[in-house]
């Protein structure tokens, strides 16, 4: 059964998307199953690749919306949503 969920969220770590929160996001969005997309202001991103999540150039306040189509894809909007919302749980 495929599933399509979405969220927005605002970027709320002081360096936004920059390259460990893109790793993180796209090591988390490779454990689930759905096709995942990130967007800011009309650009689109494979959450699963981080070269692409850096070229979206995501800034602290940034809004983001994730978008998946999937079995899973549910829990993985809802989890990446709370690991951004968290900050990327940098100090």
């Amino acid at each position: 059964m495929t599933v399509e969920s979405q969220a927005r969220v605002t970027l709320v770590n002081k360096w936004g998307l920059h390259a460990r929160a893109s790793f993180r996001l796209a090591s988390m969005a490779m454990t689930y199953e759905s096709r995942i997309i990130v967007e800011k202001e009309g650009s689109a991103a494979d959450a699963k690749k981080m070269d692409e999540l850096l070229l979206l150039i995501a800034q602290a306040g940034d809004t983001l919306m994730i978008k998946a189509i999937g079995p899973d894809g549910p829990e993985a909007v809802e989890n990446l949503a709370s690991l951004i919302q968290s900050g990327f749980a940098e100090g």
